[in-house]
């Protein structure tokens, strides 16, 4: 099961584990996840300007933090609300595989 945990306050998203719903390399579910996860990373990393992200990723985990400069607070925060809505929607179409659990 991934465990996706996003911690609003702290502007942080955590990812663990595996989908599972199917063999390795044909997994949708995973890939999913994945790309809303890469797809965040990506975008804080596009805006260097306004955020200073941090992502550390290992085997079956990721953490991605988003350190706003000079008043970008609600621009990070919005973005990565944005992203959530993703995970939500996986975790109810998929809750054997995924789940979500939101800190404000």
């Amino acid at each position: 099961m991934i465990r996706a945990r996003y911690g609003r306050r702290s502007m942080t998203l955590e990812l663990r584990g595996h989908a599972g719903s199917a063999p390795k390399g044909e997994d949708l579910v995973c890939a999913a996840a994945s790309a809303l996860a890469f797809t965040a990373a990506e975008a804080l990393r596009d805006e260097g300007d306004r955020f200073f992200p941090r992502v550390v990723s290992s085997s079956g985990a990721l953490r991605i933090a988003c350190e706003p400069l000079s008043g970008s607070r609600k621009a990070c925060r919005r973005l990565l609300d944005t992203i959530w809505i993703g995970f939500e929607l996986l975790a109810r179409d998929y809750p054997a595989c995924v789940s979500a659990e939101k800190e404000d």
